[in-house]
């Protein structure tokens, strides 16, 4: 696989991807309007199985959405970018965290977007530590698939009908807004945006889901570290 160029482009267009096209961005924008409109989650949702058994529904339903959209394309696992890949775009994607992370930091003084994402405890509970692990694993490794097929899969895959600066530009955005947090919204778009990049010229999700990953699991290294 070159990779210099994008796999995605050689999907051959047709009626349904159109009609991908208008699905993809009717759940963006279902996603988006539900992030906001339910707030800021409570603090120590981390130490509750309940959460847990709510985010592991809404990511299987997202995954089950986003397959179920795929098979208006020929090649579905194709179109979503569960392809084979160069190693060299793991380092890439890699980089791409490390970007995020400095802007964030620079920013959250000024725009406070990682205080208002609200879910890291206010202390260690070692009585709830199974829950927190079982919310912990979810969100490091599954959610990040989620939302990598989702956004840099099928909603790179169906923007680049319009452009590759579009397909970067517009899943970026809607995985930002997804978050439903306006002051975390400049490093998220950045992060979204990087790994869209990487995802159209590796042809592949799993460089950004690696990176996704990481991004994760520092989030609650750091977490931990300071409660």
């Amino acid at each position: 696989m070159p990779a210099t160029s994008s796999e995605t482009s050689s999907e051959p267009s047709s009626r349904h991807s159109s009609l991908a096209l208008v699905l993809w961005l009717a759940l963006a924008g279902i996603f988006a309007a539900l992030a906001f409109v339910s707030g800021r989650p409570e603090r120590n949702l981390l130490y509750d199985y309940d959460f847990a058994l709510a985010a592991s529904i809404n990511w299987v339903v997202l995954v089950g959405l986003t397959v179920g959209v795929a098979f208006a394309f020929e090649r579905p696992a194709r179109a979503l970018g569960l392809n084979s890949f160069a190693p060299r775009w793991i380092g890439l994607a890699l980089g791409v965290v490390f970007g995020s992370l400095v802007v964030s930091a620079v920013l959250e003084p000024f725009l406070h977007g990682g205080r208002e994402q609200g879910l890291e405890p206010t202390s260690w509970q070692p009585e709830h530590a199974g829950a927190f692990a079982a919310n912990t694993a979810l969100i490091v490794v599954f959610g990040p698939f989620a939302e990598e097929l989702f956004y840099r899969g099928l909603g790179v895959r169906v923007l680049e009908t319009f452009g590759p600066a579009l397909a970067i530009a517009g899943s970026a955005i809607a995985f930002g807004l997804a978050h439903g947090v306006l002051a975390a919204l400049p490093p998220l778009v950045l992060f979204g945006a990087g790994l869209a990049w990487v995802r159209l010229r590796s042809g592949s999700i799993w460089p950004g889901y690696v990176a996704h990953v990481a991004y994760n699991g520092l989030a609650i290294a750091v977490t931990i570290a300071f409660l």
